[in-house]
């Protein structure tokens, strides 16, 4: 199923030029279990969407809706996406039309749902340190053993490296890297380490968490070291860090997640330019949205720099991004993934 349709999808976006979105960002809930201090999740109280979510019945039909226009991926985000109970259930059924499903976790509700995720293509757990204090400090939580508890179940109902471990890097943690590693590699676990960036959401920022300067260099260095320490399981894109050197997106390298990343909300709605700015938002079938005078009107200014895109260095709109700005740049970034280059 998932091979016919992968290639009933490049079909689809051949004859349109590669010009419709191959992916989509569904934040099931931005309700969080975490309280991590560089993202504005953890501003408790602050998002709240119970009332909000869309039906079961309305969200396969945006599933279908994605698979009629050829899109290839689906990743279930959030908040914690798991704090929507449905969660599995559309990964279910995205998984069943033959879509390529992930999601990010925190991992504290994954042994509840282990069923439900055994079923993703990439199952993605948030670990910046296996120190239990410093763990607990930056994210607010102190949930490490019970996460790594719940992996070390999970792991039991999935293949070798269609886990991933995320680690955001700053130089608080970039000493444990070594030990996460290793622990990755006990497992059979994929490691991909990403430097802290700040996240914005409607135009708010929390206070800067970035990397400056030489510390930007040293973090860089020390991952090409961990990836030749451990070359089957530490994965990241080598490109991301000039890009967060020359300051994120702008015109040289725009960001292309109003036209091939669709973001779509807990409600059903998609919203555009992305999905951390909202200048239009419908619950219309995909692809009315995108034969729109306003979408079109939004897409055709992706390839300027917004004033609330500057400075951005958000991975996921970086990877699309990526792919669609440079063809030799996307094959060294899926060289990356399949951790050969």
């Amino acid at each position: 199923m998932k091979y016919a349709y992968t290639v009933k999808s490049a079909i689809k976006h051949a004859l349109s030029g590669f010009k419709s979105p191959y992916m989509v960002m569904f934040e099931t809930t931005l309700m969080c279990n975490m309280f991590c201090e560089y993202c504005i999740f953890g501003e408790e109280g602050k998002f709240n969407d119970l009332q909000s979510r869309a039906t079961r019945e309305r969200i396969f039909q945006r599933i279908d809706e994605f698979c009629e226009m050829g899109i290839f991926a689906l990743s279930f985000s959030g908040g914690e996406p798991l704090l929507n109970r449905n969660t599995v259930d559309y990964i279910a059924y995205a998984s069943g039309k033959g879509m390529w499903t992930s999601m990010p976790s925190n991992g504290l509700l994954i042994r509840k749902y282990a069923d439900g995720v055994a079923r993703l293509d990439m199952l993605e757990v948030s670990i910046d340190s296996l120190n239990p204090s410093r763990f607990a400090k930056r994210r607010g939580v102190d949930g490490l053993a019970k996460i790594i508890e719940n992996l070390d179940y999970v792991l039991t109902k999935r293949k070798p490296f269609t886990t991933q471990v995320n680690a955001a890097v700053n130089l608080e943690n970039l000493d444990d890297l070594p030990e996460l590693a290793e622990f990755c590699r006990q497992r059979n676990l994929v490691l991909h380490p990403e430097a802290v960036h700040n996240v914005m959401r409607g135009g708010d920022l929390l206070p800067d968490a970035e990397l400056h300067g030489e510390e930007i260099d040293r973090v860089e260095r020390s991952l090409h070291q961990l990836r030749v320490a451990f070359p089957k399981n530490v994965r990241f894109y080598a490109h991301y860090y000039t890009f967060y050197r020359n300051g994120g997106f702008g015109p040289g390298f725009p960001c292309r997640h109003p036209s091939k990343l669709v973001s779509m909300k807990p409600d059903g709605s998609i919203h555009l330019p992305c999905a951390f700015k909202t200048l239009y938002s419908s619950q219309a079938p995909l692809r009315d949205i995108f034969a729109s005078e306003e979408a079109r009107g939004l897409i055709a200014q992706e390839e300027t720099l917004w004033d609330f895109c500057k400075g951005c260095k958000i991975g996921c709109p970086y990877e699309v991004s990526a792919f669609a700005n440079d063809p030799l740049l996307a094959v060294k970034s899926a060289l990356n993934f399949l951790r050969v280059a």
